[in-house]
């Protein structure tokens, strides 16, 4: 994924779940988190968009979690094939998610599969898209007792200190401003 680097300054990575249609470059513009949500690699005009890197993770330092948003596209495209999580059969036969940056690959372990929504500002709920550092292992707990409460079922990966995470996040339309999201635990670093 190296020449990918080259041609788009603003490519933060490359995400992977192999044998799935997700394949895709991650963008990460912080100056304006939405400028890839219509425009493909090229910068040119494009429903699908692309992967985008919230703007409150970071990879140089790597927070605890990296949230990564995609529009669940009826042709598949993005993250259009990620609800197949919902099935824990497919759970176990897609288990790992890669995240590929210039220097290290790092290999992401299915923990948790939800549905959530985009919460109003005053509401008094567990908000997963507010998770982005653990600086204490109560911190961890409240993030990782949480995700794993409202998961569709148990996948066994049990998270510790220490440890980081990435968060898929696509729309979801069981309610207004649904979400369907995928949480992985780093399990390995290939270089």
């Amino acid at each position: 994924y190296l020449e990918y680097f080259d041609q788009n300054e603003d490519m933060a990575a490359w995400l992977l779940i192999p044998d799935t249609k997700i394949d895709e470059p991650v963008m990460w513009t912080p100056g304006d988190e939405n400028y890839y949500l219509n425009r493909n690699f090229k910068k040119k005009s494009d429903k699908n968009g692309c992967l985008i890197l919230d703007t409150d993770s970071c990879l140089d330092p790597i927070t605890t979690n990296q949230i990564i948003h995609g529009h669940n596209m009826k042709s598949g495209r993005m993250f259009g094939t990620l609800m197949k999580y919902e099935d824990p059969d497919y759970a176990k036969e897609h288990p790992y998610i890669y995240l590929y940056e210039k220097d290290i690959c790092r290999k992401y372990e299915v923990m948790a599969v939800f549905r959530s929504q985009v919460y109003k500002k005053t509401d008094t709920v567990f908000k997963f898209y507010q998770f982005f550092q653990a600086d204490t292992p109560e911190e961890l707990e409240d993030f990782t007792s949480n995700v794993k409460k409202l998961s569709l079922y148990d996948t066994g990966v049990e998270p510790q200190f220490g440890d980081r995470f990435i968060t898929l996040s696509t729309c979801a339309y069981h309610v207004a401003n649904g979400r369907f999201v995928v949480v992985g635990r780093e399990c390995e670093n290939l270089m």
